[in-house]
């Protein structure tokens, strides 16, 4: 089956911004009050990244990084162009692990969209996404065993997780 619909017609053209030399709490207001989970981080005109809610979390709250958003920033911003369809939109996110791609045409940010976005435009895709997502985190957790990973049965995360059943599931879980 094949998902046709483009990445144009799904995406959302009022991208909030930021800009990096404000303060974290300015983003994540501006997160709060739109109910969104990033904003684009742009300097000098140009996009320079984007600043999700986990990078509020785990950068500043939990770790204690920087006082302004290009301090806790993600700087590696993956992009679609709008004449892309959500299929490959969605393999993309699952390729490069995110939640959220730029979509840029001819060099300008005319958009963003969502693993949200994807799925409520094509629910079938949600399947594809699910399985990927755990291939994905299989390969990774193999790659890199000190990065942990989630127990899809109690929500911990665990460096010793395996696939049961297709469920990834920790050592205290398998007990």
């Amino acid at each position: 089956m094949r998902f046709t619909a483009l990445v144009g017609e799904v995406m959302r053209t009022d991208v909030k911004k930021v800009d990096m030399d404000e303060s974290i709490e300015k983003a994540a207001q501006i997160m709060r009050d739109e109910h969104i989970g990033s904003v684009v981080v742009t300097g000098e005109k140009n996009v320079k990244g984007i600043v999700t809610t986990s990078d509020i979390v785990y950068k500043h709250v939990a770790s204690g990084t920087g006082k302004m958003v290009k301090d806790i920033m993600s700087v590696n911003v993956v992009s679609i162009e709008p004449s892309r369809t959500i299929e490959e939109a969605a393999n993309l996110m699952v390729g490069k692990n995110v939640e959220k791609l730029l979509v840029f045409d001819s060099g300008k940010l005319v958009g963003i969209i969502t693993n949200n976005d994807v799925l409520r435009i094509e629910p079938a895709l949600f399947e594809i996404l699910l399985e990927r997502m755990k291939i994905g985190r299989a390969g990774q957790q193999a790659e890199n065993a000190e990065n942990p990973v989630e127990c899809e049965s109690c929500g911990n995360y665990s460096d010793s997780v395996e696939e049961i059943d297709g469920i990834y599931i920790c050592s205290d879980c398998r007990e």
